[in-house]
């Protein structure tokens, strides 16, 4: 049968999510179905239900796995020693991690998931908004913290969106998207820091 895999045994819940993706790459989350999940990934239409209580649960936890993917992504980053610098680090990675897989961004924000919903995605969601309230807090005030770390995240995901659904062709071509985002990402960080000027010394 076209498409139809075979997985090891006591990995039917990764082989779930690859085909979670490859599904929503192939037709968008609205044309996901767990029952074409089980058939990619080779085994009965109810054997989903082993790991996941409907579809929006599995969803829910490749959500999970992409949230936690991007959360790395940040981790590699040598970041920069001043509040623009690493602003404009963290919104062309979160722009690439977007434009390099669709798929998992869709799957991550516009798969109608009610993340409240589900405790340990919506856990992973606050993860990412740790580590960029980490990287920022050398540069911002303790109490404006969380506010400008969710702007900075605005930002990146604003520039992502446009940039996955081919809506900056108007203003940019798609080998500069980058330094589209760098720009907004420094025109933040002046706008929040006066000049982005490095962190204080302890």
């Amino acid at each position: 049968m076209a498409g139809r895999r075979t997985y090891h045994h006591g990995d039917l819940r990764n082989a779930l999510l690859d085909a979670t993706i490859e599904l929503v790459r192939e037709r968008g989350a609205k044309g996901f179905s767990v029952s074409e999940a089980a058939r990619r990934a080779g085994v009965s239409s109810s054997a989903p239900y082993r790991h996941f209580a409907d579809r929006d649960a599995l969803l829910a936890a490749a959500a999970q796995q992409a949230f936690g993917e991007l959360e790395a992504s940040f981790a590699e980053l040598p970041l920069g020693e001043s509040l623009a610098a690493r602003a404009a680090q963290i919104v062309v990675a979160y722009v690439t991690f977007a434009r390099t897989d669709p798929a998992r961004f869709e799957i991550m924000f516009a798969s109608g998931i009610d993340k409240s919903s589900h405790s340990e995605l919506l856990e992973t969601t606050r993860h990412t908004q740790d580590r960029l309230e980490a990287a920022l807090s050398p540069f911002i005030p303790q109490a404006e913290l969380v506010d400008r770390a969710a702007q900075l995240w605005s930002i990146a995901h604003g520039v992502a969106a446009l940039a996955v659904s081919g809506n900056l062709h108007h203003v940019v071509d798609s080998a500069h998207v980058d330094t589209l985002a760098a720009d907004a990402a420094r025109t933040w960080a002046i706008a929040v820091g006066g000049t982005g000027v490095h962190a204080p010394t302890p």
